[in-house]
């Protein structure tokens, strides 16, 4: 994939998302509420990421693919929930270790953490649109998948993970995307990226 095609998936996402911002808004305020309680919070991802695959596919499921979603990968948002709560943890807390700390290297080691971080949460993104395209739901081939997707299309990867991490980023700081419905867009942005790079490989492999 070329890197400029990532501003096409980009603006893709944006359409598709638009067509149906009503459910998108009502999806993400449900998974939002479900968050709330923390435990839920992956189930409420999934929830999203299943109702966003739905759209991708040109088929509006709103709630009812926000449902099938999160109830029906218990075993897998367990897993990825409990290690990203681990993996963010340990570097939030070197980050805070490193900012206090008196050593002379501190600020760069916090530095590092932090961008260990965005590529990690990266990472994510990816690994979960891998998990619903993908025909096998193992949450470790998504990983794999994903990093295969990061480290296969650098410029094309950075440019999307860059727009998601500024929505996630946005979101967090003011709350008003959310109420907008930024989750979805975020969880369409990446199924999209997965879909172009797997509809490349396609075209590739078959013959002229």
């Amino acid at each position: 994939m070329r890197t400029a095609q990532a501003f096409d998936v980009i603006m893709d996402a944006l359409k598709l998302w638009w067509k149906d911002w009503a459910n998108q808004v009502v999806v993400s305020l449900v998974a939002i509420l479900s968050g709330l309680t923390i435990v839920l919070a992956p189930a409420a991802l999934f929830g999203i990421y299943q109702e966003s695959l739905d759209l991708t596919h040109n088929t509006r499921t709103g709630l009812i693919g926000f449902w099938k979603g999160f109830k029906s990968y218990f075993k897998q948002n367990l897993a990825w929930g409990a290690l990203n709560l681990l993996v963010l943890l340990i570097l939030v807390s070197n980050v805070w270790f490193y900012y206090n700390s008196q050593l002379s290297l501190a600020p760069i080691l916090a530095i590092l953490m932090i961008l260990i971080g965005l590529f990690w949460i990266s990472w994510q993104f990816f690994t979960l649109a891998c998990l619903f395209l993908q025909e096998e739901k193992s949450l470790k081939l998504a990983w794999k998948n994903g990093l295969a997707v990061m480290l296969g299309q650098p410029g094309y990867s950075m440019i999307l993970a860059i727009t998601m991490l500024a929505l996630l980023l946005l979101s967090a700081r003011y709350y008003i995307p959310l109420a907008l419905g930024s989750l979805p867009l975020i969880a369409i942005l990446s199924l999209r990226a997965v879909q172009a790079t797997l509809d490349k490989e396609r075209q590739e492999t078959e013959p002229a």
